[in-house]
């Protein structure tokens, strides 16, 4: 007498492949959403740029001149950390204008980031001078 094997396979195992499918799509559908999630997050940040000017005064120096550059570009960074909770980087521009003359020139400029600027709220670290503005607006 002979037996056959009559092996019978599962409805179960032939539905494991389809499932196994769906969970690795699944899967790589959330990490493709979560990917994107992260960069729209990042894409929201915003960086700042404000000009200021300020007049020469003949009677101060350079020195004071750029001291006054720096309250200002100090000041502009804060109030705009402070006011726009999405700004994460702020470029500043202060730029002295002769008036009578009707000349103008870069003193400072000031780039920072929102963690950087909490690390050391200091415009002197952040701050890239041109000393060439002393001599194209005619200051001592």
């Amino acid at each position: 007498m002979t037996m056959k094997n009559k092996s019978h396979v599962s409805p179960t195992f032939s539905m494991v492949q389809p499932f196994r499918r769906l969970t690795n799509y699944l899967l790589v559908s959330a990490i493709a959403t979560l990917s994107t999630i992260a960069i729209a997050g990042s894409a929201v940040a915003e960086r700042r740029e404000v000009d200021i000017r300020l007049l020469v005064n003949q009677d101060e120096g350079f020195t004071v001149m750029t001291r006054k550059a720096e309250i200002l570009a100090r000041s502009a960074a804060q109030r705009t950390f402070d006011r726009e909770i999405l700004v994460s980087d702020v470029s500043i521009k202060v730029t002295a204008q002769n008036l009578n003359q009707d000349q103008a020139a870069i003193i400072l400029q000031l780039i920072v980031s929102r963690r950087e600027w909490a690390s050391r709220p200091d415009p002197k670290i952040w701050a890239t001078y041109f000393p060439m503005a002393k001599s194209l607006i005619g200051i001592r």
